[in-house]
């Protein structure tokens, strides 16, 4: 019977109600993947054990490192070393000495200036708080990783109609986001007029991936920091957050989001 990567059953014993019983219980999979690029190791991530051609794409993405799918010229995944070894040209990297081999660089270490310019002030999207609402609770549907494990986190990218275009799910937050954009960045999906939705915290680190990927609108059922909201203003991202039920609040340009 061939195993499954996303999870295992473990035995465990499990407390309720003062009685004491030997059950079976699922639990996800953590796996590592160390990402080379042009034959020099950057960075060991962990996360759940798939998609690992997007997560290793995404991240150079995401951390400013790689600009276009052009400048791929090569990328070999290697599941049995868990590895991905990508080559590419006219790379750039505000990180270039800092980039430390955890799970993500610490945003003090990137150029504000180029965060700035990733996305224009004006972006003429807007969306339907129906369809916000709706998305929300498909992504939701979507999550049987999480249903059967409680240890993933989501993460959906949609268009203004309500249509979930991509979904993943991983035990990293980041990795969610980054599995996203990087299979959009390499399936050639257009994303300046989409839309992100995640399940967890934004934080500063969390925005920064999505300035890199060039989203003007992400949602989340969970809240954000007060640098996610800073930086969310200075890159033109509108941020939503607590979007639980029919409710939700609107940190930054709120004048995409219609009633």
């Amino acid at each position: 019977m061939k195993k499954n990567l996303k999870y295992k059953k473990v035995d465990i014993i499990r407390i309720k109600n003062k009685e004491r019983e030997e059950i079976s219980d699922i639990i996800v999979r953590e796996s590592k993947l160390a990402i080379f690029l042009n034959e020099k190791k950057l960075v060991t991530l962990k996360g759940s054990p798939e998609n690992y051609d997007y997560l290793g794409v995404g991240f150079l993405y995401t951390s400013g490192i790689l600009q276009k799918k052009e400048d791929i010229s090569s990328i070999i995944v290697d599941k049995e070393q868990k590895t991905i070894k990508i080559k590419a040209k006219n790379i750039y990297s505000p990180l270039e000495g800092s980039l430390r081999d955890s799970l993500i660089p610490r945003r003090s270490n990137i150029e504000e200036k180029l965060i700035s310019k990733l996305l224009p002030v004006k972006c003429f999207l807007k969306v339907k708080i129906g369809i916000i609402f709706t998305l929300m609770r498909t992504m939701q549907e979507k999550a049987e990783l999480f249903k059967l494990t409680g240890g993933v986190h989501s993460c959906a990218l949609a268009d203004k109609h309500g249509c979930i275009i991509l979904f993943t799910e991983d035990i990293s937050r980041y990795n969610t986001i980054d599995k996203i954009l990087g299979e959009a960045f390499l399936k050639d999906i257009p994303r300046e007029n989409t839309i992100i939705l995640t399940s967890c915290r934004i934080t500063s680190d969390i925005l920064t991936k999505i300035a890199f990927g060039k989203i003007p609108i992400i949602i989340s059922r969970a809240a954000p920091t007060d640098e996610a909201v800073e930086l969310a203003k200075k890159t033109g991202i509108t941020l939503v957050g607590f979007v639980r039920g029919e409710r939700m609040n609107i940190y930054t340009y709120p004048e995409r989001i219609e009633v």
